[in-house]
């Protein structure tokens, strides 16, 4: 494990599911499938002016979740659009947010290039983030393992409406991408679109299970509270339990595997290797791309292989 990875999670013990399950009775059991809308619709995005950022355009807009189960104060969902605003578009990408990424600024910093060779991107900002905090909510941490799983069926749901989209407005070839959870959600979210789509899962896996009760993601939750017990045994089954229920290897492949790009770090102390490796055998037909890096230190050392599978999804997706 690189050593980062152990130093960053050691910053934020104790501070997922401070408020315990919540009512997570509605997940338990149910296949993704069944969650899932079985159609996808475009949303129908409110765009604000345009605005300059410097070389590059972006508009902000909002939207109505597909996810109804979504709090009140959470549904209206945000995204912003990045383009350099310069001949035809052709190529887009929907980008997630990893965990804990409020707002856009990472992920602008991290994928904004892209845009000065031609790609739009589209960042969405997950609900119970940001602009869309719950009420009595602080910071960007999950109260509930309920709060946790409505945010993931709510990104999935999005990006997918996100990308049907981008299609309406005219793009030719398209992904959805993310790093660590966004690119679980990515994952799943092409999985489960009714028509081919590129993917660059970064940092990602097949279950997010293991990330949570095995990697050092797990000093985020107080198991022994969350349970009850001195016994945390029981409480992390029942987490792994319920997360499990997003393993994309319950999927069929995305119908163009040969579009899908993963990204493992071969010193990963958050999401384990061979989660990477399970989704690229399940996948068959997908890249995998083993970066020597940790989770945290790979944002800050591998920005050019991660821009470079996400440019290469979005080409495969055309092909």
């Amino acid at each position: 494990m690189h050593p980062l990875d152990g130093f960053v999670s050691s910053l934020s013990s104790g501070s997922l599911f401070r408020e315990g399950w919540g009512d997570e009775q509605p997940f338990g059991g149910t296949p993704l499938t069944t969650l899932l809308s079985p159609s996808v619709s475009p949303l129908e995005v409110t765009w604000a002016p345009e605005q300059p950022s410097g070389r590059r355009r972006f508009q902000d807009g909002v939207f109505a979740s597909p996810w109804t189960a979504l709090p009140s104060e959470v549904r209206q969902g945000r995204v912003r659009w990045l383009s350099s605003g310069r001949g035809p578009r052709r190529d887009a990408c929907v980008v997630l947010a990893a965990s804990r990424d409020e707002g856009y600024r990472l992920r602008t910093w991290l994928f904004a290039p892209l845009v000065d060779e031609g790609m739009d991107l589209f960042f969405l900002e997950n609900p119970f983030y940001g602009a869309r905090r719950a009420t009595g909510q602080r910071g960007p941490h999950i109260r509930t393992v309920s709060e946790q799983l409505h945010m993931n069926i709510a990104t999935i749901e999005e990006a997918r409406g996100l990308v049907s989209h981008a299609r309406r407005q005219g793009y030719q070839r398209v992904a959805v991408a993310g790093y660590s959870m966004g690119g679980y959600m990515a994952a799943l979210s092409a999985a489960t679109m009714p028509e081919p789509v590129g993917v660059a899962a970064l940092a990602a896996g097949a279950s997010p299970a293991p990330v949570f009760t095995k990697g050092v993601h797990g000093r985020s939750i107080d198991f022994k509270k969350l349970g009850g017990s001195p016994d945390e045994t029981a409480a992390r089954h029942r987490l792994a339990t319920l997360l499990d229920m997003a393993n994309a290897c319950l999927l069929p492949p995305p119908l163009k595997p040969g579009a899908a790009i993963i990204v493992a770090c071969e010193r990963d102390g958050f999401v384990p290797i061979s989660e990477s490796r399970a989704l690229h055998a399940h996948w068959a037909g997908s890249e995998l791309r083993v970066l020597d890096a940790g989770h945290i230190s790979a944002i800050l050392t591998s920005g050019s292989a991660l821009r470079a599978a996400l440019r290469d999804a979005v080409h495969r997706s055309g092909e």
